[in-house]
């Protein structure tokens, strides 16, 4: 069934298209004649068909084809005939038709909605199709009834009434409440019924003027401003209760008394009778009974929705609903006791019975809604439906069945409907409502959970509709809405009359105010108005300075939390008042600290201090979104730390950090969003650097040393007393003594803290402002040097012993607090997230937390011991940075990209900062540079820090004053490291390099100043790359293979014949290059310009028109190209270039020449329309370029010539050069080509005997056999293309290796399949030196497996290494005595280039020693060397 859903869904976004595949499903339909001869079957297939076509129509409304509504049209009138079993397949059972009806009915229901025809004939029809299920007594006309009030259908106004009427007849809706005198009131004086008072009404009202017949509620007495409602009111083990409300109280009679009271009845024994008579008339309704009622009621009210019907007909539907209504208060009051039934069964007609009220209540909605005029009948109906419904709520909500989920859904209704129709028709309904509200919000507050996470149902059905009239009401009827919500808010501040209750019950805090409270503040944040919140908050402000909540205690808990809430809203009154109160209250906690009164305080005081307050801090730091406000918020939370600081340093213990602590999340989530890097006012950055000290003083930043110290951990409670010095070096090097979320806090907030500087640097030449943040008494200040000594060890292991403590004697002890600061902020920058500062979602130079580091050290004249110290905190912070970089070594996917924007970010930084005026700086920067690029070697070919490092010089804004020394300084710099940079990439992957290269200068071609390019030239000049020994770099590097430095001059696109020595020159094969890659990009330019001014016919067969264009060119209008444009066009080109290269493909299948210069221009525009559209985001050729790259990937290696693999060389080069997140694609497409050539036998893997050369042909001279005949192609040119193409591989694999296990993953698969078997390879003698390059390649992947990002597959390694070694060992044993010799004759050659190769790859070593004799691994190595 599930894959019919998802074909039905595609046919009905274009049923044109799929015009046959809604044939097939039509066909799979029962046919309607079928339907009706005999007695119809159905088989499962048919029906999951039928649900298809009628999901398909509830989808679609735009087809021509009749047979989707002719094939529903035709099952819909042979419903009948399915109320019989034999109907469906014997496997269906009553769950599985009622599912069936349920999504059919559905899917027809929208359908009837999407199309009026479709509707019009559904309706011909319903009403009879409806009626013989009502007359069917079966269970499946039940189910499908029970469907139908679910999904109705339309309907005739003629029917309806028909239908009406056999719902109340054939159905027998019972009234169960007979006339009493109670009831006769009521029909006498209808029109006064709506001021009729409720049970929890605060009015006065007579005892024989009860809401409904079962209500138990005898009088209420007191004031009306307020109400107060015990929890629990009712008891099911006694026959009388009572309930406070405003000081009074509510006595609640026996079930028999209040029955006989309510019946007109005395006292007497005939009461009691009546009663037992009643709760009978309920227990002989049977379940089936009550579920018939049910549907009943959803069907009418379903057709009072759709038409209108006879007024008669109408009144007798409300006079029903009302009586059922009537007798809903009663039902709810009988107890468990009274029902003969109980356990299972009991709940079971319980649930049906309060599920059928829950229907006519609806009924009874609908019926008032669907009401026109406004006359005194309309009226009186619409006040007797709100009383009505408000007494059925109130039964709800005094039942003891509240908690049953059936209860509540009841209660919900009731209150929705009634909310409905009071603000509907507004005026007197509305204001009865909201005076019955308040008394029915106040039971439900005393019932609900005070401290829970939920306080119920009910309570959310309370809050929803007072939000609703609320919302609705507050522009038109603004004066009852204002006075409820008066009445709520002054419920809080009432005296309680505690006369009747015992001494400890005075003191407890009632539970209705404390969920009151709840309640308003819900409401305020779900309605958002500034005039409620005026209305609200300064009542809870009042109560919490000067009333009941101005001591510690629940109550002041809650509106602690409540004016929190309502101040994260965000309005600026609100939030400033609130704030205050807050600050000044979390203030008051400090005063009694160290005092005998501290220890004493009432549990709620701490409550307050460590939960209340601060979470209520972090909630308006959460729900502020205004900027001003936010930076208000955050000046005033930094201006409470340094108070708070302040406060408490003096005090003994560890008291600072119990009361800063709790303050952290909130200053982490206020300090979220601000960006350190803009300038900062100076006030704002005391309070960072207050901040900062109290941290480094308290102990409150997590340890920044990697090894922990033996220190004891402390207690965290208040006032104990410690070593201090303990504390400091506990500090450093951990364990962490408080709460881990305190840690995390203090990470997150260092990532929005400036750095502690400006430019007058005053706190570093003048210690006065550094003391004001001791306490003059405190054990910690000035003139303690014991403190200072500590203070000064602290801060050398923190910088790692970069400083010894003598060192520092000249450094005071709050200048050591302070840097001690410094030195947590700096490292727990790059130790929370790698050094990423605030300011934006994409990873940016400028976010480097370098940027802030290096701040500390533009000060000039500094004290040697502070520089020294400085100094130190920017290495340490390095270092934190790379330790940070290697732990995440072996992240993959978004984790990886996020760990190497990182690195790459790091370093653009750095880069800039060579070209900072201070030389101590630009010499700390070239230092960590290279660090980073030996430690990290994948930024050599980073694009950006490739751009970085060639043109930041000449991006920085040129200053005022041009000092000439200093220009010729960083000048001479730049060109050393640029030109190292350049020269080791190249060692490393010289295909790689040059292809970045190449776009550089192409960017440089662009540029408008001469002087940019010549400095770019002058970089390159003199660096060449050849066959011969280089003097770029020294020693042996993986450009010294042969095979790379081949790939390599193919990728620089320098026609050389490749089996030649040559000495090639990258400046002018580069800047050629980059020439020709700006030419073909410009061609594609061109061409989709001419198209935007010409037009585009893409049945043409020169692919342009004159039409459109033309016009365009006449009119004068500037050719706006739309998107559709662009992809027709972009398919048109794709189409042609994917048929131009297959032609090439067809040709070498046919032993066709190769046109060397056909097949690299059209492969180079095809790669320049690719990477002009990498940015697009239109998906609509999405398939067509995926087939293009997977093209330009496999043509050179299916044509397998030494020329079609330069131009492939060349283009992928191109492509992950200047794309590079198309690097995985490409090579996982290079990755099955070659595969594909291993299972071919094509080139190094031509394993045949024929394909060996000589020693084919002189047979049976060196070999028995006959002489085989040599093949059609010849193998050498295969093997060359595959050296060609294996040197591209090796230079990837030198990119690739350090951050990239997708691709390292993938080289891994081909090495699998390459070592798969060691017959795969050719025996061709030209073949030698490629084979053992492949050999090489496979060393060099299991060498990786020392690194950290490959330990996961350490194991598989290890298998492919021996795999290798085996190869080997059984090639050695085959090979002639000749070649034997010469292999040990060049030991000694080899050894130079195992040695440095080893070293550098892999300190373990290649895993020598495994299978091979030793002089055997060195041979190898000779013979690739020589190109053997």
């Amino acid at each position: 069934m599930e894959a019919l859903k998802e074909l039905c869904d595609l046919v009905a976004q274009n049923p044109t298209l799929f015009s046959d595949k809604l044939e097939w499903l039509c066909n799979r339909c029962p046919q309607p004649d079928s339907l009706f001869a005999g007695s119809p079957r159905v088989s499962r297939s048919q029906l999951n068909a039928v649900l298809a076509v009628s999901r398909f129509l509830s989808k679609c409304s735009d087809f021509s084809d009749p047979r989707p509504k002719s094939v529903i049209l035709g099952f819909l009138r042979s419903v009948p005939f399915s109320f019989a079993g034999s109907f469906w397949p014997q496997s269906f059972t009553t769950d599985s038709i009622a599912s069936f009806f349920s999504d059919f009915l559905s899917y027809v229901s929208n359908a009837a909605e999407l199309s009026s025809d479709f509707a019009a004939e559904i309706a011909g029809f319903t009403g009879d199709v409806v009626l013989s299920a009502i007359s069917e007594n079966s269970s499946i006309a039940r189910v499908f009834l029970t469907a139908l009030a679910q999904s109705f259908l339309p309907i005739l106004p003629s029917d309806a009434d028909k239908l009406v009427i056999c719902l109340i007849d054939q159905l027998a809706i019972p009234v169960l409440v007979p006339g009493t005198p109670r009831e006769q009131i009521a029909t006498s004086n209808s029109a006064t019924s709506s001021t009729q008072s409720s049970p929890l009404s605060a009015n006065h009202y007579h005892q024989n003027e009860s809401a409904s017949p079962g209500n138990e509620v005898s009088h209420v007495s007191g004031s009306t401003s307020s109400s107060r409602v015990g929890d629990e009111a009712t008891s099911a083990t006694s026959s009388r209760g009572s309930m406070v409300i405003n000081g009074g109280s509510i006595v609640w009679k026996s079930g028999v008394d209040q029955l006989a009271l309510n019946l007109g009845f005395n006292d007497g024994g005939g009461g009691e009778a009546t009663f037992r008579q009643q709760v009978a008339s309920f227990e002989d309704e049977s379940i089936e009974s009550l579920e018939k009622q049910e549907i009943a009621f959803k069907l009418i009210a379903h057709v009072l929705d759709k038409v209108h019907i006879d007024s008669r007909l109408s009144d007798q539907v409300r006079l029903i609903v009302k009586k059922q209504l009537q007798s809903l208060s009663f039902f709810l009051k009988i107890r468990k006791r009274d029902w003969n039934e109980q356990g299972v069964l009991l709940k079971a007609r319980i649930n049906r019975k309060l599920s059928a009220y829950q229907a006519a209540a609806k009924l009874q909605i609908k019926s008032i809604v669907v009401l026109d005029s406004d006359g005194k009948f309309t009226k009186r109906l619409v006040h007797e439906a709100v009383a009505l419904l408000i007494d059925a709520a109130e039964a709800c909500l005094l039942s003891v069945w509240r908690k049953l989920r059936s209860c509540e859904e009841l209660f919900d209704s009731l209150l929705a409907g009634v909310a409905q129709v009071s603000v509907a028709r507004g005026g007197q309904p509305l204001r009865v409502l909201l005076i019955h509200l308040k008394p029915i919000a106040l039971a439900v507050c005393a019932q609900a959970d005070t401290w829970g996470s939920s306080q119920g149902a009910m309570f959310e059905s309370v809050m929803k509709t007072s939000c609703q009239i609320i919302e609705s009401c507050w522009t038109k009827d603004r004066a009852p809405v204002d006075t409820y919500i008066m009445g709520l808010a002054t419920s809080i501040r009432e005296r309680n009359d505690y006369e009747e209750q015992g001494n400890k019950e005075k003191q407890a805090i009632p539970v209705v105010q404390l969920n009151v409270i709840r309640l308003l503040a819900d409401l305020n944040v779900a309605v958002k108005k500034s005039e409620v919140v005026d209305m609200i908050l300064p009542l809870f402000v009042e109560s919490l300075e000067e009333g009941d909540a101005s001591t510690p205690s629940l109550l002041r808990l809650r509106l602690l939390d409540a004016v929190s809430r309502i101040a994260s809203l965000g309005f600026e009154k609100s939030y400033r008042e609130t704030v205050v109160l807050m600050t000044r209250s979390y203030l008051g906690k400090l005063s009694s600290l160290g005092s005998a009164e501290s220890r004493t305080v009432p549990p709620e005081a701490t409550t307050e201090r460590v939960e209340t307050l601060p979470a209520g801090f972090l909630l308006i730091a959460s729900g502020l979104t205004s900027v001003k406000l936010r930076s208000d918020y955050r000046h005033r939370l930094l201006s409470l730390c340094s108070d708070v600081g302040l406060a408490a340093e003096s005090k003994s213990g560890r008291s600072g950090a119990d009361f800063l602590g709790p303050l952290l999340p909130a200053i982490a989530e206020i300090c979220s969003d601000f960006n350190p890097t803009i300038d900062v006012e100076p006030s704002l950055l005391k309070l960072f650097r207050n901040l900062w000290f109290y941290f480094a003083l308290f102990g409150l930043a997590p340890p920044i040393q990697n090894f922990q110290l033996p220190t004891k951990s402390m207690s965290s409670t208040l006032n104990s007393v410690g070593s201090m010095g303990a504390i400091a070096l506990q500090a450093v090097g951990g364990p962490y003594m408080w709460n881990t979320q305190w840690s995390s806090s203090v990470q997150r907030i260092a990532q929005g803290t400036p750095p502690l500087v400006v430019s007058s640097v005053k706190w570093l030449e003048d210690e006065l402002e550094l003391n004001a943040l001791h306490n003059p008494g405190s054990r910690r200040g000035s003139g303690n040097e014991k403190a200072a000594v500590t203070q000064r060890a602290a801060l050398s292991a923190a910088l790692g012993g970069r400083v010894d403590v003598a060192a520092m004697s000249t450094i005071s002890g709050v200048k050591a607090t302070y840097l001690l600061a410094v030195a947590f902020l700096e490292i727990i920058r790059f130790n929370s997230n790698g050094g990423i500062l605030n300011g934006g979602t994409t990873v940016t130079t400028s976010r480097s937390a370098f940027s802030c580091v290096f701040e500390y050290l533009k000060t000039p004249n500094l004290m040697p011991a502070v520089f020294q110290c400085l100094t130190a905190i920017v290495h340490r912070a390095f270092e934190t940075a790379v330790s940070w970089l290697d732990d995440r070594i072996s992240d993959t996917g978004d984790q990886a990209e996020v760990r190497e924007s990182i690195l790459f970010a790091h370093t653009c930084f750095l880069i800039k900062s060579m070209s900072r005026r201070e030389e101590h700086i630009r010499d700390i920067a070239v230092n960590l540079l290279t660090q980073f690029r030996d430690r990290f070697p994948q930024v050599l070919w980073n694009s950006s820090c490739l751009d970085s490092l060639l043109f930041s010089i000449h991006n920085e804004s040129p200053s005022a004053v041009v000092d000439p020394a200093w220009m010729v300084a960083v000048r001479s710099l730049y060109q050393k490291i640029v030109r190292e940079w350049i020269i080791k990439s190249l060692s490393y992957a010289p295909c790689t390099s040059q292809g970045l290269l190449q776009e550089k200068l192409c960017k440089a071609n662009t540029w408008q100043r001469a002087q940019h390019t010549t400095d770019v030239v002058s970089l390159l000049s003199e660096i060449r790359i050849g066959t011969g020994k280089s003097d770029c770099w020294t020693g042996i590097q993986t450009a010294n293979i042969p095979a790379v430095m081949a790939a390599a001059a193919a990728a620089s696109g320098a026609n050389l014949k490749l089996t030649e020595a040559f000495n090639l020159e990258v400046l002018s094969t580069g800047i050629v290059s980059a020439t020709v890659k700006c030419n073909h990009a410009g061609e594609i330019t061109g061409m989709r310009n001419a198209c935007s001014t010409f037009g585009f016919q893409s049945g043409a067969s020169t692919g342009f028109g004159l039409g459109a264009g033309f016009q365009r060119l006449i009119s004068g209008a500037s050719p706006q190209q739309s998107q559709a444009e662009d992809d027709l066009y972009d398919g048109w080109l794709l189409t042609n270039f994917v048929r131009l290269l297959q032609q090439f493909v067809n040709t070498a299948e046919k032993g066709g020449e190769l046109n060397k210069l056909q097949f690299r221009k059209i492969c180079s525009q095809a790669t320049a329309l690719l990477l002009s559209n990498l940015g697009s985001d239109s998906k609509s050729n999405v398939e067509g370029f995926s087939q293009l790259l997977r093209l330009l990937c496999w043509c050179p290696a299916y044509i397998s010539t030494p020329d079609a693999m330069e131009t492939g060389v060349f283009i992928w080069t191109w492509l992950v050069s200047a794309a590079p997140q198309l690097g995985s694609l490409v090579l996982a497409e290079l990755v099955d080509a070659w595969l594909w050539t291993i299972d071919t036998k094509r080139g190094l893997f031509a394993s045949e005997a024929r394909c060996s050369g000589p020693s084919a042909k002189l047979k049976p001279h060196l070999a028995p056999g006959e002489p085989e005949t040599p093949p059609e192609i010849d193998p050498v040119e295969q093997i060359i293309a595959h050296r060609l193409w294996l040197g591209f591989l090796i230079d990837r694999f030198e990119v690739v290796r350090h951050n990239s296990i997708e691709q390292l993953l993938l080289l891994g698969r081909l090495l699998q399949g390459t070592t798969k078997f060691p017959w795969n390879f050719s025996c061709h003698p030209a073949a030698t030196g490629t084979f053992f390059t492949v050999m090489l390649l496979g060393l060099k992947f299991c060498s990786c497996q020392s690194q950290g990002n490959l330990q996961n597959f350490k194991a598989g390694l290890q298998l492919l290494e021996d795999r290798i070694y085996r190869i080997l060992h059984t090639l050695i044993q085959t090979m002639e005595l000749v070649t034997r010799s010469l292999i040990v004759m060049h030991v000694c050659a080899a050894i130079k280039f195992i040695i440095v190769e080893v070293s550098r790859v892999d300190n373990k070593g290649l895993g020598l020693g495994r299978c091979v004799p030793l002089q055997f691994r060195f041979g190898v190595f000779w013979v690739v060397f020589t190109g053997f």
